[in-house]
C-alpha cells in the first residue's frame, strides 16, 4: 500500500459523516480514497457510489469486499489517480481526503457541478478553507472556496481515530456548492494566485492602478477581489 494513507478506524465517526450527508437512494456519491471501505459500506446502504482509489492493492481488497455491489452496479470502483481523470457524474461527495493532495484535489472538485459534500480534511487545511479576511489563515484557498459555495466545520477529529495515526488532527466540513458569483473561473484563479503569492505587497504594486489598490491581498474581501479581477480583465478586453 502506498505511503501517507491514514485509515479511519472509528465507526462512530464514519456514522457521523454519512449521517450528515443526508443521502437519498437517487443520489450518486463520489468517494475519493475509500481505503478499506469504512465509509463506502455505509454509503452503499443509502445510495449509489463512485469510488476512486489509486492503490492497486486496496482496489483488489475492495473488489472482494464489495463484489456484490459492483456486480449489482451500485458501486463503480475506479482504480486510478483522482487528480488525473475526469470524474463520472455525481451529485454529492463524501470523502476522507488524502492530506497530501488536499489542495489540488479540492480545486478540481469545485470545478464540478454538485450539490453538497461532507469532507474530512487536515485540521489546518479545513481552517484555511473557512478563514475570514484579515486572519492569518485567510488566503487563496479561502477566497476560491467562498466564490464556489459555503463551508462550515462540523466537528474536530482527533488523530487517534486513524491507523496509522497522522501527526495532526482532522476536521469534518460540510460544503454546499453554489454557482460561481464572480466571472471566469480560470482567470479569477490566476489573479487570486498572483496576489496571494505576493501577499505582503499592496495590490497597486502588483497590478497597477486598480480598485482597493492600497490594500494587501489578505485584507481584501472576496467581493473586493472580484471587483479587482473584473477591472483588470475589462482593461485587457478594451
Amino acid at each position: 500500500m502506498k505511503k501517507s494513507q491514514n485509515f479511519l478506524i472509528n465507526p462512530k465517526i464514519a456514522d457521523f459523516i454519512v449521517g450528515k450527508a443526508n443521502l437519498k437512494s437517487e443520489d450518486i456519491v463520489l468517494e475519493i480514497g475509500p481505503g478499506k471501505g469504512i465509509l463506502t459500506e455505509r454509503l452503499l446502504q443509502k445510495s449509489k457510489v463512485v469510488a476512486i482509489e489509486i492503490d492497486e492493492a486496496l482496489c483488489d481488497f475492495l473488489r472482494i469486499k464489495f463484489h456484490d455491489f459492483i456486480v449489482g452496479e451500485k458501486l463503480k470502483l475506479i482504480c486510478d489517480d483522482a487528480l488525473k481523470i475526469k470524474f463520472p457524474q455525481f451529485n454529492k461527495i463524501v470523502s476522507n481526503i488524502p492530506y497530501h493532495i488536499s489542495s489540488p484535489l479540492l480545486f478540481k472538485i469545485l470545478k464540478y457541478d454538485f450539490s453538497s459534500g461532507i469532507l474530512m480534511l487536515q485540521r489546518e487545511f479545513g481552517e484555511r478553507l473557512c478563514a475570514k479576511p484579515g486572519t492569518k489563515n485567510y488566503g487563496r484557498l479561502s477566497v476560491m472556496m467562498y466564490y464556489n459555495g459555503n463551508v462550515e466545520i462540523l466537528r474536530k477529529v482527533k488523530k487517534e481515530n486513524f491507523r496509522p495515526a497522522p501527526k495532526v488532527d482532522s476536521v469534518i466540513v460540510k460544503v454546499v456548492k453554489n454557482p460561481l458569483f464572480c466571472f471566469d473561473s480560470d482567470k479569477l484563479e490566476d489573479l487570486v494566485r498572483k496576489i496571494f503569492s505576493q501577499r505582503r505587497k499592496k495590490i497597486k504594486n502588483i497590478l497597477g492602478e486598480v480598485p482597493h489598490g492600497e490594500k494587501r491581498a489578505g485584507e481584501l474581501t472576496p467581493e473586493e477581489i472580484c471587483e479587482v479581477a473584473e477591472y483588470v480583465y475589462s482593461r485587457i478586453r478594451d
